[in-house]
């Protein structure tokens, strides 16, 4: 494209463009469908010999995801971008973070390669995803320097591919989350079968034993009656552990009075005091009540386990279509999800149903929590 062709650049055709690729990313069309989607859009409107979506490797290294136009040995779709000149294209809009130009490859040391292949000039554009530097589309002409709005109006297209990325990201983590879900949950439920198995099924095989030999052995009634005094009592312990299980499972309390009620029984059974102020609409649905149920009953756990603290504070509050959740101790501080306490399943939890969850707990200033979670 030369400076003439400026003039050719129909702005409605261009929309056009971006609407059309707007829809692809809106359907969920896979990455790679929407990369080469946008090189050959870019090509079509802006350059005359080629158009290349690069992205920039976390090891210093580049990757061509899509090429569009002219192309040679050194272009190697989804392969390593090597040997590019060190004041090129993809060198210097990975070091400024910003637009570049080359107007002449003849003039630029080691641009003898896309001289070979019929371009003279181009212009790279970066794309950012999440406010990283992600990669960059290029694209070259055979006919002379590039207009010099081109680094703006490419920006349009550059703006999708980071929607795009976003959201392919925001898929793949989705999907993460729910297997790590998934594999929560099936770790909660061995752990239900272990206790099931190696508690309560034991001493009800033991009691069933107990009651066998006191009428095998003895025929005093009195011997019996005591004997089978003494088992009942072991079978309200027994009653007792089901209890806990069915608990952890889902809470009862929930089941009975709602998530007020809920917060109110876990401060009475907490061995520190618990400041509790609820304000919450009612109907509620069960995952939302559960979430914030299982975040207060782990802080709750951790500030009497770990954190050292004296009092906790929970205040739970609807307004509008959020719940907010906001608990804080006066503890230790220093919690960190990542180093494998019964918080790090909880981020996930409230995250799974559209919420978010942030943890402030430095070190000797206690632990604060607040979750927002959607209600609708």
């Amino acid at each position: 494209m030369t400076g003439s062709d400026r003039e050719s650049i129909d702005p409605a055709d261009i929309h056009s463009s971006l609407r059309l690729l707007a829809t692809l990313i809106t359907r969920g069309a896979e990455p790679h469908v929407v990369f080469a989607a946008v090189t050959r859009e870019v090509l079509r409107h802006f350059g005359s010999g080629t158009a290349r979506m690069i992205r920039y490797e976390t090891d210093g290294t580049a990757t061509i995801l899509a090429n569009e136009g002219t192309s040679g040995p050194h272009v190697r779709v989804g392969e390593r971008w090597e040997g590019f000149p060190p004041t090129g294209l993809t060198a210097v809009v990975r070091k400024t973070g910003r637009a570049a130009r080359v107007d002449d490859y003849r003039e630029v040391p080691g641009g003898e390669a896309y001289v070979k292949e019929g371009l003279l000039s181009g212009v790279g554009t970066p794309i950012y995803v999440h406010g990283r530097l992600w990669g960059m589309i290029a694209v070259g002409s055979g006919a002379g320097p590039l207009p010099a709005d081109t680094e703006l109006r490419m920006s349009e297209f550059t703006d999708l591919v980071a929607t795009a990325v976003a959201s392919a990201q925001s898929r793949a983590e989705l999907e993460l989350l729910r297997a790590r879900i998934t594999t929560a949950s099936d770790e909660v439920r061995r752990s239900i079968e272990r206790d099931l198995h190696d508690g309560v099924q034991q001493r009800l095989v033991a009691l069933v034993l107990r009651l066998r030999t006191a009428f095998d052995l003895t025929s005093d009634i009195e011997i019996m009656r005591s004997e089978a005094s003494s088992v009942a009592n072991d079978m309200i312990g027994v009653i007792t552990d089901l209890r806990e299980i069915s608990r952890g499972i889902h809470p009862s309390a929930l089941r009975s009075g709602g998530l007020a009620s809920a917060l109110h029984t876990l401060g009475r059974r907490s061995a520190i005091p618990v400041d509790i102020h609820a304000r919450l609409e009612e109907g509620l649905s069960q995952q939302v009540e559960a979430a914030a149920y299982y975040v207060a009953a782990e802080m709750l756990t951790n500030a009497t386990k770990h954190a050292n603290a004296s009092t906790v504070w929970i205040q739970a509050e609807t307004t509008g279509p959020t719940l907010h959740l906001r608990i804080r101790d006066d503890g230790i501080g220093g919690a960190d999800p990542t180093r494998g306490s019964g918080l790090s399943g909880l981020k996930e939890r409230v995250e799974l149903l559209g919420g978010t969850f942030w943890l402030n707990s430095p070190p000797g200033s206690g632990t604060t929590i607040r979750c927002e979670i959607p209600t609708r």
